[in-house]
């Protein structure tokens, strides 16, 4: 089993859940609207955090704290590239679902950019980051495949597996419409 420690992601794309299920210590609730809460203390990593203004030496005594972290810095995740699973999603329409989940969780950014402008910046960095780690986890078949959850290579108990339940019947709902309009 390999020793991971950042989940690497772009907003919206669940990098929070597969964060919990890899140690749930940093879980702090499922919200109705299928989003996770995480500790606050495992996502200083994520853009809409302060990590922009850290040094690398700053952000290495912060990796070296936890056990795993929630991330959106590729270039500091590329440094610990052994350590990292990053998240990405082939499929396109699932990927622009996702890329919706981002702006229902954070309604602020609207207004510095669009949905599709977010599309194309994810497809960009699907492009081109994700072929530089060699742990990967692709979440298309997110809640099609029964058995997603062997993917994870983590030792799976009945909290971790009750969550994942849980997520996936919220986010599979919202999906089944975003879906629908999708096709349309």
């Amino acid at each position: 089993m390999k020793q991971i420690k950042i989940i690497l992601f772009q907003g919206g794309f669940a990098g929070d859940l597969f964060t919990a299920l890899h140690n749930m210590d940093c879980f702090i609730d499922l919200l109705p609207n299928g989003k996770i809460e995480l500790n606050a203390n495992v996502r200083v990593l994520q853009q809409d955090n302060r990590s922009f203004f850290m040094s690398i030496l700053e952000k290495d005594e912060y990796y070296n704290k936890h056990d795993i972290i929630s991330c959106c810095d590729s270039e500091f995740a590329l440094k610990h590239h052994k350590n990292t699973l990053v998240i990405k999603c082939d499929d396109k329409i699932m990927s622009s679902f996702f890329c919706k989940r981002l702006f229902t969780y954070h309604p602020e950014l609207i207004t510095s950019m669009t949905v599709e402008q977010y599309e194309k910046d994810v497809a960009e960095w699907h492009n081109f980051w994700p072929k530089r780690f060699k742990n990967q986890l692709d979440i298309s078949d997110i809640f099609s495949n029964e058995n997603f959850l062997d993917k994870l290579d983590i030792p799976l108990d009945e909290e971790k597996k009750t969550l994942f339940c849980q997520w996936k019947v919220i986010n599979k709902r919202i999906f089944a419409t975003h879906k629908e309009t999708y096709d349309q």
